[in-house]
Formats: C-alpha cells, structure tokens, sequence
C-alpha cells in the first residue's frame, strides 16, 4: 500500500484498473497468452470489466463480431 500510495493506480480504482488493462490488452500485439489472459478474467469480472474485455477479444479475432 505505501508503494502505491498517491499512485495513478489508488486514484483509478480496482475496477477501473482492470478495464485500463483489457483495453491495454486489446491493443497488446495477438498471441496465446494475451487471449487466454482475457478468456481467464472474463468470468470473474464485473459488467464493466467484461464488456472490455469482449472488446479487447475481438480486436484478437475480428470475426468474433458477427
């Protein structure tokens, strides 16, 4: 806590900061790891959480939007 005390990252807020990382992500180059990042956070996340990382997702197979 005294790490990060004053810190962007205590202002955003847990929540917020895990949207900054799906969209982060959905911006990240593809590969393995970064999709099964995403799959693994989706069931665990709040509503807004998920509808980024489903964003972020598709950005990593554009033919997931149909």
């Amino acid at each position: 806590m005294k790490n990060t005390e004053g810190s962007p990252i205590r202002r955003t807020g847990f929540e917020n900061w895990r949207r900054n990382i799906a969209v982060a992500l959905g911006n990240a180059p593809t590969n393995s790891e970064t999709i099964k990042t995403l799959e693994d956070a989706l069931p665990h996340s709040s509503e807004l959480v998920k509808e980024h990382i489903v964003w972020a997702l598709q950005q990593h197979n554009p033919q997931s939007e149909e």
